[in-house]
């Protein structure tokens, strides 16, 4: 039995992972913040990686910043 000071965390949200990766993406928005305040409105993200994710069927879901990480040629 849980006590009332017993806090339980479930799965993370879908817009919370990567659709690529299924990692989380630490998208402020989904976590309930400001969209200002999320990682990658100063990231640089990987065009190809953007592009997939933007194929994919269902909702739009923001990439994490392992998989947006621009690929050095």
């Amino acid at each position: 039995m849980l006590s009332s000071q017993t806090s339980r965390t479930g799965p993370p949200s879908a817009a919370a992972l990567c659709p690529l990766c299924d990692q989380n993406n630490q998208c402020a928005v989904a976590a309930g913040s400001d969209s200002s305040n999320c990682w990658c409105m100063t990231a640089t993200l990987d065009t190809a990686a953007k592009q997939q994710a933007a194929s994919m069927a269902g909702p739009q879901l923001c990439i994490c910043a392992a998989c947006g990480r621009p690929s050095i040629s």
